[in-house]
């Protein structure tokens, strides 16, 4: 096994968890037995019981029976050789049951003897007339017919109660009490168990066994141990149910209970005695005899388990113990253990241990592949496969280490972060093809503009990173920075094609060694896009006011979700006025934006986040349906065919669901869509020309019209005018402004309204403030009047007043004014 110690480990064999196992089963097969068997003693238990209680019930019935059966035989045979159906009276019958008592007595037990004519008087009686003998004669007497009950005074007694007739037709009741002692012996001999007669009081359901009363008793001694050997008092009626079970001295018996009779809270019943200790030792030596059984089986199981397991533990045992050595890369010292030994068959385990020398064979062939493969990866996962510069890992690391060395070299680093201008539209008109070579052209010119100390490494996508360490001063990487921009200058050839490709720098500088590597390329990062908001083809060196910038347009961006959420966006409507008859066309709708801390904020800040926003569009829906709100209370107050223009942004413009959105808001308000016209920017119509023509068609459709907003200032064309369902053109605001003091303005201003009016649509002037841009634009037949000359922007809560205040009958108030003092004039 060589010099490596194999670790012992602690654990629960596999012939332990079989015998487990087997033990756990054989034991809930033993309780099972058990309880079966328990359950069967339990059921025999209880048969015999019930056998019992029904044979005493039907001996007691049966001798009652019998002792009726003799008493009303003897009783009729008496009174037919008396010849009592003769007589008028019952005098005689009453002498002759007092000759006859004696013999009664000796041959029925009889004990009493009582006889009362129809008014219930006594004509005989060897004792008192109890109560419970007076309510059998009444009821004898009420339904002529025998009637037999058990009275128990002292000593029980069968009261039997016959009617006689005289020659009158007069009845007698003659009642018969005859002692139950016989028919205790004649039970005990039938049944050959001790039977007793107790009484005991039932008031409450417990019964109080000691103190209970034994009126006769086959076995006087032994009732009387059993029922003072028991100090519980056991419920009546569970006794009555389930009988007593009372152990004396080395026996066990069985008591149970039928009720005779009741008289005033004192019971009456019959006890039957059996003998169960037979039971009792039957049961005892079953179940000795079965854990005696059940040991043994378990001691030969387990000692058979060990034999057959053993072996195959101690095999197992090793091959867990040196299977850790292939973690640890032994193969040839895995190899070295003996796990076979001869045998004429194999089994599993000399599978299971083939299988693991296989195994360390392949994972020793799998374990070098991986080496290699590692140092593979490794290299590249430094550079970029595409140009084969180092890639962002390895400018992390070259980074670290160039700040690092700041202390040692007493020079400074600079991280130029380089963006290719427009690279996106090479991608799009020539392929990702043509744009992987030009990615690799351009990552040859980068290097060849830096030392052999300095990295060139490609960020990713169109960006490299370039790392200069050792640095007297900033102006150094200001050099390196020109002579990329310098490399750019020359067109990059593809084939015959040729590509005019710059890009844009950012310089992040320092001479601190804690600066960290991720700080120093974000501000390289934002430095760039300086650089690219100023047009590109340019460098800049970062500096704390850029990074305000971004911090200011990153709050910026939190206040306008909060915004959003706290709904202080508004609308502020400006007048749109027809030039020559001052008529209300309508009312642009402007959003507006009052924060609870800075007042209002200009629109120039906020629109151009919300527009890169996913919260544009939802807030482009909720300025939609308020347009429509504004556009019922315009006609509210007469104004009913002017229309609000609604700027669509370019996703709002795009989104799915616009369609939809405006046909439920028309059914909602019931307003024709001509109240309505949609401005879309130039860049938002010729983003996807085919798209935007055919989202305008079904819009128009619809009665919507459509208004190109800032026309001159993008992509103006003739074309895309002749292909678009445009209905109005708005002229912007930078060309009105200079319009009478620069002479191109004017041409463009002018040119253009004579262009828009030949395709027969309608021109908007934008931004005018003066009363000389109002008679310049008139006079060029320019349609609609928008500025500051009619109107600013009017809050939507002003609205209404301001329209009672400068609209009349749908004109510009002074225009109507004016017309009315020249008609005063011309009357």
């Amino acid at each position: 096994m060589g010099n490596k110690k194999i670790t012992e480990k602690r654990f629960v064999g596999v012939s332990s968890k079989l015998l487990t196992l087997i033990i756990t089963t054989l034991l809930l097969l033993a309780v099972g037995f058990s309880s079966l068997s328990f359950w069967r003693l339990q059921e025999d238990y209880a048969r015999f019981q019930q056998d019992t209680i029904e044979q005493g019930q039907v001996q007691v019935e049966l001798h009652n029976s019998i002792l009726r059966a003799k008493l009303t035989v003897w009783l009729e045979s008496f009174t037919d050789l008396i010849q009592l159906s003769e007589h008028d009276d019952f005098s005689q019958l009453s002498n002759q049951l007092r000759r006859q008592y004696d013999a009664l007595q000796l041959h029925f037990n009889i004990e009493n003897i009582w006889l009362a004519d129809a008014d219930q008087r006594l004509l005989y009686s060897t004792d008192i007339l109890p109560f419970e003998v007076k309510e059998n004669i009444e009821q004898v007497l009420r339904l002529q017919e025998p009637s037999h009950q058990i009275y128990c005074p002292n000593n029980c007694q069968l009261l039997l109660s016959l009617p006689l007739l005289n020659n009158k037709g007069d009845t007698v009741v003659v009642t018969l009490g005859a002692s139950l002692v016989d028919m205790l012996f004649a039970i005990k001999t039938s049944l050959n168990r001790d039977v007793a007669v107790i009484s005991f009081n039932t008031k409450n359901n417990n019964v109080d066994l000691a103190n209970s009363k034994i009126i006769s008793s086959s076995n006087m001694e032994l009732v009387d141990s059993l029922f003072h050997s028991n100090f519980t008092q056991p419920k009546l009626d569970k006794m009555l149910e389930q009988g007593l079970k009372i152990d004396l001295l080395e026996s066990s018996y069985l008591i149970n209970v039928l009720p005779l009779s009741e008289q005033k809270e004192q019971g009456f019943y019959l006890a039957l005695i059996d003998d169960v200790s037979a039971y009792r030792q039957q049961n005892e030596a079953y179940q000795q005899r079965f854990i005696i059984s059940l040991a043994v089986m378990f001691m030969v199981l387990a000692g058979f388990v060990y034999f057959i397991a053993s072996p195959f533990t101690k095999r197992l045992l090793l091959l867990s113990n040196v299977l850790p050595l292939l973690a640890q890369k032994h193969f040839d010292q895995f190899r070295q253990a003996k796990f076979k030994r001869p045998r004429v068959f194999s089994d599993e385990l000399d599978i299971l241990s083939d299988s693991a020398v296989e195994l360390s064979f392949e994972l020793e062939q799998l374990n070098l592949e991986v080496e290699q493969k590692t140092k593979e990866l490794e290299n590249i996962a430094m550079f970029d496969l595409l140009t084969g510069l180092p890639n962002r890992n390895m400018l992390n690391y070259q980074l670290r280490k160039s700040l690092a060395s700041i202390t040692r070299f007493q020079g400074g680093v600079a991280v130029l972060f380089l963006d290719l201008d427009d690279f996106k539209k090479v991608n799009d008109s020539n392929g990702h093809s043509s744009g992987d070579k030009l990615l690799m052209q351009a990552a040859q010119r980068i290097r060849l503009s830096v030392g052999s100390i300095d990295l060139a490494s490609r960020f990713g996508g169109d960006e490299f990173v370039l790392v200069l360490s050792n640095l007297a001063n900033i102006d150094e990487a200001i050099d390196v920075a020109e002579k990329v921009l310098l490399q750019f200058k020359e067109p990059i050839q593809l084939g015959s094609s040729f590509f005019y490709i710059s890009t844009s720098i950012g310089i992040a500088y320092t001479e601190s060694p804690q600066e960290k590597a991720d700080d120093l390329i974000s501000h390289a990062d934002i430095a760039m896009y300086e650089a690219k908001e100023n047009g590109g083809g340019q460098y800049h060196v970062y500096h704390q006011e850029m990074f305000q910038r971004v911090a200011h347009r990153v709050m910026l961006e939190g206040e306008v979700r909060q915004a959003l959420a706290k709904q202080q966006f508004s609308l502020s409507l400006q007048p749109q006025i027809c030039a020559k008859n001052k008529k209300l066309y309508g009312f642009e709708a402007l959003l507006r934006w009052q924060h609870p801390e800075r007042g209002m904020i200009s629109p120039e800040d906020f629109i151009p986040i919300l527009e890169n926003s996913q919260h544009m569009i939802e807030l482009g829906y909720w300025i939609i349906r308020r347009c429509f709100e504004i556009a019922i209370d315009l006609k509210a107050q007469g104004l009913n065919d002017v229309r609000i223009a609604i700027n669509l942004s370019a996703g709002q413009f795009i989104d799915v669901n616009l369609s939809t959105f405006l046909r439920d808001l028309l059914t909602e308000f019931s307003l024709p869509a001509e109240c309505f016209e949609l401005e879309l920017t130039e860049q938002t119509l010729v983003k996807d020309m085919e798209h935007t023509i055919a989202i305008m068609q079904e819009l128009k459709e619809m009665g919507f019209t459509f208004a190109i907003d800032d026309f001159g200032t993008g992509y103006s064309s003739l074309a895309y005018l002749k292909k678009m369902p445009v209905d109005v053109i708005k002229i912007d605001k930078s060309f009105i402004f200079g319009m009478l003091e620069n002479h191109s303005d004017y041409q463009i201003i002018t040119s253009t309204i004579a262009m828009v009016k030949n395709l027969g649509l309608t021109v908007v002037a934008e931004g005018v403030e003066t009363k000389a841009q109002l008679l310049s634009l008139t006079e060029n037949d320019c349609d609609i009047i928008q500025g500051y000359y009619y109107s600013k922007p009017i809050p939507e809560k002003e609205l209404a007043a301001f329209i009672d205040k400068q609209i009349l009958f749908g004109y510009w108030k002074i225009k109507v004014e004016h017309e009315r003092l020249e008609k005063r004039l011309l009357n």
